[in-house]
């Protein structure tokens, strides 16, 4: 790409990080909560008009009202992670907060109208802080796993007793015969959940077999 649009990207990437770092320390008070178009007042208007899911379901609105009544003193991110709440309805809060991120928006600081490319990076704000607790426990998840891969797999493990594998991966298993988790890992169309699963059954059958051994 060209020094133009590597700045572009670069400037994208601050904007990005101040603004997510503005939503992770700001409390949520009273007032803002109280502000027109904002959470808890009317529908935000940075939409020309109403969603249909807004239309069906107007009582929703109601619902937000009452969930940002009791939020008061959590951080914007916090109320972000809500499924019911959007990064739209904190635009009237973030704009006095932070307007250099409102750039191009042809409109007074005070109004709630937005351009499509501000509403596509608070759309990327919202995404990450809405699903970073799953990416977390994905990242922990692949950490166990990495962990694992060393484990060997006893030669009188049983792939046939392990529910949850399809019929094509106990095949391959039990032709192939992998002595660790990492080598079943590179096993074409064996997946990670499939590993998991060995891996718990591992223990299982561990257990199983010493107590087959004891009663010998």
């Amino acid at each position: 790409i060209n020094d133009q649009a590597w700045s572009d990207h670069l400037a994208k990437q601050e904007r990005l990080c101040k603004l997510t770092e503005l939503l992770e320390r700001t409390k949520l008070t009273r007032e803002m909560a109280e502000k027109p178009s904002a959470i808890g007042g009317q529908p935000s208007a940075v939409s020309d008009r109403p969603s249909e899911k807004e239309n069906c379901h107007p009582e929703r609105s109601e619902g937000s009202a009452f969930a940002v009544e009791n939020s008061i003193g959590s951080t914007l991110a916090q109320l972000l992670k809500r499924p019911e709440i959007t990064i739209e309805a904190l635009v009237p809060v973030l704009q006095p907060l932070m307007p250099d991120f409102f750039y191009s928006s042809a409109s007074p600081v005070s109004s709630v109208v937005i351009s499509s490319s501000e509403r596509n990076e608070l759309k990327s704000i919202e995404t990450t802080i809405k699903y970073a607790g799953y990416l977390q426990q994905q990242e922990r998840a692949i950490e166990r796993l990495k962990k694992a891969e060393q484990r060997s797999i006893p030669e009188w493990f049983d792939y046939a007793s392990v529910s949850g594998l399809s019929r094509e991966m106990n095949e391959k298993l039990q032709r192939v015969r992998p002595r660790t988790l990492a080598q079943a890992s590179r096993i074409p169309g064996v997946t990670p959940a499939a590993i998991s699963l060995i891996n718990v059954f591992i223990e299982i059958q561990a257990r199983r077999f010493a107590q087959a051994q004891t009663a010998l």
